[in-house]
């Protein structure tokens, strides 16, 4: 399973709105996303409008086009359209980022255990 990133930009005037509605997604949007194929899925917001979401798909593609075939997801894109920068639908308008470093990959490939001994931090 592929990890993937990506970028946008939340409207800084519409904030709070954005927080609250992810504080509570539409629970057919939650299982729509995780039968689509998005696994540990999670979103990062920064005071100046910085969206930053993480999430594993065993193919993004797939998994972003099954959700661009969902109802759900046609009514959600069309709530948070206006609380992003840009005319561009939501979730059409993410930026992708590569991976350039992972520490458990990394740890592993020099041979390195990936926990502590002891387990703790």
């Amino acid at each position: 399973m592929s990890r993937y990133s990506f970028v946008s930009r939340v409207d800084p005037s519409h904030l709070d709105a954005y927080r609250r509605a992810h504080a509570a997604v539409w629970p057919e949007m939650l299982v729509a996303l995780r039968d689509a194929g998005w696994r540990d899925y999670s979103l990062f917001l920064g005071d100046d409008g910085l969206l930053i979401g993480v999430f594993e798909a065993d193919d993004k593609d797939r998994a972003q086009a099954r959700m661009a075939a969902t109802a759900v997801n046609t009514r959600w894109q069309a709530a948070m359209a206006e609380l992003f920068v840009g005319d561009t639908p939501p979730d059409e308008g993410f930026r992708y980022l590569p991976e350039i470093f992972r520490l458990e990959d990394q740890l592993a490939a020099a041979g390195l255990p990936t926990s502590t001994a002891a387990g703790g931090e």
